[in-house]
């Protein structure tokens, strides 16, 4: 049986093995270490299919002593912490493929902004800059990682707007009619030639009323 060090000791033992044996076939030069360029030929065959930019951080963070490549038990406990964060994404993954509607395995601002103007009522200017917000490898793309946070903001959001929109739909009817926005707006210190400018200015389907995306957008929620 082989012997770990002890920076890997709390694993079990033939969970170790197992990394062992997939280590052991990236490391192509069998010089006890994988670099990132073995490990983009290699590890796919083992089900690690990752982005560059995922690769980058792996490598990043593990290869402690610089050397352009990571040990067996910088593998280990890189596997083991993304091992963690796909759990953690997976209830997130059908609505990552929503945004991704082009599967590319990433979201950029265009496929998020007209979810986010039908929710949210945001125009793309706005979209950016939330998507920005999660970008944390300034890319410009949201890898599904990052996404996880960006939909927990949008949810956020989206009560807001939502909380908001049945303050002011008084019939539950799912829109706002001139004389509900009054009922909302006049305590509120607004004039009624106010009133009727605002559904004037967000009735764009011309209806006389207000839905939820029409709302969203008079709304105007903040992302900060």
């Amino acid at each position: 049986m082989a012997q770990f060090s002890p920076a890997v000791a709390n694993i079990p033992v033939p969970v170790l093995e197992k990394y062992k044996k997939r280590f052991d076939a990236i490391d192509l030069n069998k010089d006890g270490k994988i670099s990132l360029r073995e490990f983009a030929a290699v590890g796919r065959v083992f089900g690690y299919d990752l982005s560059y930019e995922e690769l980058q951080d792996i490598f990043g963070k593990r290869d402690l002593d610089e050397s352009g490549a990571i040990t067996f038990d910088e593998f280990v406990i890189a596997m083991i912490e993304r091992a963690k964060m796909n759990q953690a994404i997976a209830p997130i993954k059908e609505q990552f493929r929503v945004y991704d509607y082009r599967g590319r395995g990433y979201i950029t601002a265009d496929e998020a902004y007209p979810i986010l103007s039908r929710e949210l009522g945001f125009d793309m200017n706005k979209t950016e800059s939330l998507v920005d917000m999660y970008d944390k490898n300034r890319d410009y793309r949201l890898s599904i990682h990052e996404f996880k946070s960006f939909l927990e903001k949008v949810n956020e959001l989206k009560a807001k707007v939502q909380a908001a929109f049945r303050e002011f739909d008084k019939d539950g009817d799912g829109y706002i009619s001139y004389e509900e926005m009054r009922q909302t707006m006049l305590p509120r210190g607004y004039q009624d030639n106010e009133i009727y400018n605002i559904i004037l200015k967000y009735d764009k389907d011309g209806d006389s009323r207000l839905n939820f995306e029409e709302f969203a957008r008079f709304w105007d929620v903040p992302i900060f």
